[in-house]
């Protein structure tokens, strides 16, 4: 009667070394996906800027790009660098130019659900809402500027030489990014932007300042961006199971 049961052990032990190999496997399986924080990253370009300083804001020349970070297809950092020049020539025939380079820095924030059921969804396309803080270092100058002084209030023109500030603001933003095919992608965003702080005296505004657009007030502006999304390999072969089922 022992002999049954001393095989029966003996099949137990043999099995053992193999329980954890399997184990680790229904571990793997069940590992869960947002345990991966990376997904990708995305390089756009913003095409509706050059449009809109020709179309809109004559003598205004401005372009930019972006990159972004998947992280969790949730959270999307990102940074905006630009380059901006004015020549506008005002009603009073005084003259304004500002060229300078500008940058952005914020987050993108996905506000589809990417979970059902605890088991992640597949949302290529999503909309998102996202928060900016920019900056720039603006080389101005004014040309043919009317003046009046003196006890006959003469009146004259003046030049000021060209002359470097900076100025910093914020940006409130919802936008759509859509994928087309093979990692191509388009985007767009409505903007609210706000000024926060310059280096200007004795509450002066600079005309126009390149990454923000004109002084006095909030300004809105509006982007519309094409480029390319790399995705990882976990990612895309998430994609791919998720097409399959």
């Amino acid at each position: 009667m022992r002999k049954p049961f001393a095989h029966i052990l003996l099949l137990l032990m043999a099995a053992l070394p193999c329980l954890p190999t399997y184990a680790q496997r229904r571990t793997a399986d069940k590992a869960p996906t947002d345990s991966i924080v990376f997904r990708g990253f995305s390089a756009h370009l913003d095409v509706a800027s050059p449009l809109m300083g020709i179309a809109v804001d004559r003598g205004v020349v401005t372009g930019e790009a972006q990159i972004d970070v998947n992280l969790l297809n949730k959270f999307f950092p990102i940074v905006e660098i630009g380059y901006a020049s004015a020549n506008v020539t005002a009603e009073n025939a005084s003259v304004y130019r500002a060229s300078a380079p500008f940058w952005r820095v914020g987050l993108n924030y996905n506000f589809l659900k990417t979970k059902k059921k605890n088991v992640e969804k597949l949302n290529r396309n999503y909309p998102f809402i996202g928060l900016r803080y920019g900056m720039s270092v603006v080389n101005y100058s004014m040309d043919r500027v009317p003046m009046s002084e003196g006890y006959w209030n003469e009146s004259g023109t003046m030049d000021f030489g060209s002359k470097a500030i900076y100025a910093g603001w914020a940006e409130i933003l919802g936008g759509v990014r859509v994928d087309l095919a093979k990692g191509f992608t388009m985007g767009w965003s409505a903007r609210v932007r706000i000024g926060l702080h310059t280096s200007l005296h004795n509450d002066s505004q600079l005309w126009y300042v390149p990454g923000f657009g004109k002084s006095g007030g909030a300004q809105f502006s509006f982007n519309y961006t094409v480029g390319f999304t790399y995705r990882t390999k976990f990612e895309r072969d998430r994609m791919k199971a998720v097409v399959a089922e």
